[in-house]
């Protein structure tokens, strides 16, 4: 830190990146899994860390210091019960990738397939345990001291730890990860997309609770593919992770660079379900319709949305409504909307903006402990898309499979996300006017979904597109 301040004063800054960044992949990698962890979310961030930073910490991702092979042919013996040239016909020497948690080595069972074998860190459940330990004694100064200073944040720092590492212990059962990703596999085949994305089949017989074995997946990390189709398998995944969120709910919570692969056929597969969090109908039904609000600009319902989703307390939503905040939200939505990411901001002026709210009606805000996964999946996810183009839009990237849910899904809750997205703030008047052009949006949006949906190699005839569309309104043109 005083290296940086004193770099800062003599302008060395971005000279002296480089080693600095190495500096603090180093600092990262020794505190252990938790820190990687975070290092690994702010790898793929394009929007808010330099070059030299990002290049640094994405050694994070699959790079992280091996432990000894020999220790790791003791796990495995002694978790599944055979040695391991009983087990495998060949293994690799070393480790192929090494995270945070386990390392895995390429293998081929006897008489069977390629697989991917990951044996868990030794010891971790004592780092982890001590981690947490730590971030808890801290949580609640941070959270009197955030409260106390006016930040305009009322949040459950508490909470937000607990809810956190109980996902974190959870990812230390690999049999329970194996269970997460075989659940996944059987949801999204219900769903258009299960022709499209897909969990890596689990060899049961090779897993344990520190061993997880699956079938080899032959592919390249997303973010690094140079296929034409990246762009589309972004598109795929966001779908994915909104199908995962709003329709199955249960959402892979880790979705970092190394967990994303472009399969040789231009599938998408999701790697490492380990830390999952699940979420209820009416969550769903309400995210669904405070998304379709942000995409259609329909920003007067949003402080009762954000009441239902928990980020501002019920007694202070007449404040809400009664303020400015509306207007400082709508802003903020309008550039999020527009693309960017964080480099759309002037940052110092919205926690300005934020500060002068709290002064004059007191801390409004709070961050629900559940958001805290969710906010890290789909941080991620638009820093991957921002890698791929500057100008990528996480909010606009939701419209088609908003667009999706609101055509055929016959929820009451989605119906007024429906009338939101069609009517805009005329929704309730009796003398409302469709507004041709969000039509358009929603046909679009249907047109993209349905086209992602359809397979990345062999997308629709227009044609058969449009007819596709036009069904889905001509059924919701005859029901009531």
């Amino acid at each position: 830190g005083l290296k940086l301040l004193a770099e800062r004063q003599t302008g060395q800054l971005e000279a002296n990146a480089p080693a600095r960044a190495e500096e603090l992949t180093g600092i990262l990698t020794q505190l252990g899994p938790t820190f990687i962890k975070i290092g690994q979310a702010l790898s793929i961030r394009s929007d808010l860390l330099s070059p030299a930073y990002l290049k640094s910490l994405t050694e994070l991702q699959d790079r992280v210091p091996p432990f000894p092979t020999e220790k790791a042919d003791e796990i495995i013996e002694s978790e599944l019960g055979s040695a391991v040239g009983e087990l495998f016909e060949e293994i690799s020497d070393a480790p192929i990738a090494s995270a945070s948690l386990g390392q895995v080595y390429r293998a081929r069972l006897r008489d069977g397939p390629e697989v991917a074998v990951k044996v868990q860190r030794p010891d971790m459940e004592g780092l982890i345990a001590l981690d947490l330990h730590l971030l808890r004694i801290m949580a609640g100064p941070l959270q009197w001291a955030l409260k106390s200073g006016g930040s305009g944040l009322n949040t459950d720092i508490v909470g937000v730890i607990d809810t956190w590492g109980v996902g974190f212990v959870g990812e230390l059962n690999y049999r329970q990860e194996a269970q997460n990703a075989a659940a996944f596999q059987r949801a999204i085949e219900e769903t258009p997309l299960g022709g499209v994305v897909f969990a890596p089949p689990v060899v049961e017989s090779c897993t344990s609770g520190k061993v997880l074995t699956t079938e080899w997946i032959e592919g390249e990390r997303l973010e690094k593919s140079g296929a034409e189709d990246v762009s589309k398998l972004c598109a795929v995944a966001m779908n994915t992770y909104l199908t995962m969120l709003l329709q199955i709910g249960v959402l892979h919570a880790d979705p970092h660079p190394g967990n994303l692969l472009r399969t040789v056929d231009g599938r998408l597969c999701i790697l490492d379900w380990g830390l999952v969090t699940t979420l209820d109908k009416d969550f769903q039904v309400d995210y669904i319709e405070h998304i379709a609000h942000l995409v259609s600009r329909d920003y007067a319902p949003v402080p009762r949305d954000l009441v239902k989703l928990g980020f501002v307390p019920e007694d202070k939503e007449q404040e809400v409504v009664q303020s400015d905040v509306t207007e400082v939200l709508a802003d903020v939505y309008g550039k999020w909307t527009l693309g960017g990411g964080a480099a759309a901001f002037d940052v110092n002026q919205l926690l300005g903006e934020i500060q002068g709210l709290s002064d004059r009606y007191g801390n409004l805000f709070r961050v629900p402990p559940y958001f805290f996964y969710i906010a890290r999946a789909f941080a991620v996810l638009e820093g991957i898309g921002l890698s791929n183009d500057p100008k990528y839009s996480v909010v606009s990237e939701c419209l088609p499979y908003v667009s999706q849910r609101l055509l055929t899904d016959r929820d009451p809750g989605i119906a007024r996300a429906l009338a939101s997205f069609i009517y805009g703030a005329q929704k309730d008047d009796p003398n409302r006017q469709v507004d041709p052009d969000r039509i358009a949006n929603l046909t679009n949006g249907f047109g993209s979904f349905t086209a992602a949906a359809a397979g990345l190699s062999a997308p629709l005839p227009i044609a058969q597109e449009v007819g596709q569309v036009a069904d889905k309104f001509t059924e919701l043109l005859l029901s009531e």
